[in-house]
């Protein structure tokens, strides 16, 4: 027996909120009429696709499984209604935005804002791996995000290109450097993030071009963490030269012999493109970025 559409489309709506009664409320249903589109998707077929908890319900394996596969009809179902005019009714007016680079990032989400007042922004911020889970997900429409892996669901576009650099105190000696050197930052008291964030990956390579292994005084979980203990003339670190929001406190200067950068990135689900405010985003991110050239020269000392 074949599963309906609508059976699909509430296993889904289940799937997303985790909760048969804001499925309902998502769907502008009753709640008994998506329980029993799910039950007799489950009765017909012989299967378990939740679990009841008691804060809601959890997809089963085989439900995991499932919706990998049927999780791109709604998409196709708001694509569809785009393109047939019902594009307002279909979409509403609020885009979800998850970014790991808000300072990145923020003047491209104000000039979308200024160009689209109308639509209400909701941004999430957390790091790389939660944007694009979100986004994977279907809890955000775009990700603002350091450069990913390749993943066939994603698209993307470039939108800057920023180099290595240090960040000091603002009464640090270096301050008054033009540019320093990685060696210059590794013989500082030397701060450094926890984990695998995109500023450590471009750090690590330049360390490693020059044979370093530095011994930072301290480890820190966010980068407005970095921020602070630099300010506070705990240490020097690392960062990403558009990536440090203006405070006298500190400086950031230009790191000369390294020739890695990060490159940030808009990101979206494939088959989400044509939806309205997607697509307009998109566009305001294309007018603003500077991704299209080559990599960026390396630095003159």
């Amino acid at each position: 027996m074949v599963a309906t559409f609508g059976q699909l489309k509430a296993f889904n709506a289940v799937a997303r909120a985790g909760s048969f009664t804001r499925a309902a409320q998502r769907l502008a249903v009753s709640q008994p009429a998506i329980t029993a589109q799910i039950r007799r998707l489950e009765v017909d077929h012989d299967v378990v696709l939740f679990e009841r908890t008691a804060s809601g319900v959890q997809l089963t394996a085989l439900g995991r499984r499932l919706f990998r596969i049927t999780q791109n009809l709604d998409d196709l179902e708001e694509a569809a209604g785009v393109l047939l005019g019902g594009g307002e009714d279909v979409v509403p007016q609020v885009l979800r935005i998850a970014t790991a680079s808000p300072q990145v990032f923020m003047p491209v989400v104000a000039a979308f804002s200024r160009r689209h007042p109308e639509v209400e922004l909701d941004v999430a911020v957390g790091s790389t791996g939660d944007a694009l889970r979100r986004l994977l997900d279907r809890e955000a429409d775009i990700a603002l995000t350091p450069m990913f892996r390749a993943d066939d669901r994603l698209d993307h576009i470039v939108y800057r290109r920023h180099r290595l650099a240090a960040l000091v105190p603002a009464d640090h000696p270096f301050s008054k450097h033009e540019s320093v050197s990685v060696n210059d930052v590794v013989a500082e008291p030397l701060i450094m993030r926890l984990g695998l964030s995109m500023t450590e990956k471009v750090a690590d390579q330049a360390l490693a071009m020059h044979g370093l292994r530095p011994r930072p005084v301290l480890r820190l979980e966010t980068r407005e963490a970095v921020h602070e203990a630099v300010a506070n003339h705990l240490g020097v670190a690392f960062v990403l030269e558009h990536d440090v929001p203006p405070d006298t406190r500190f400086r950031v200067v230009p790191v000369f012999d390294c020739d890695g950068f990060a490159e940030e990135a808009v990101v979206w689900l494939h088959s989400r493109r044509s939806l309205g405010l997607i697509r307009d985003f998109i566009a305001v991110a294309e007018g603003m970025r500077d991704g299209d050239g080559p990599p960026l020269p390396p630095r003159a000392s």
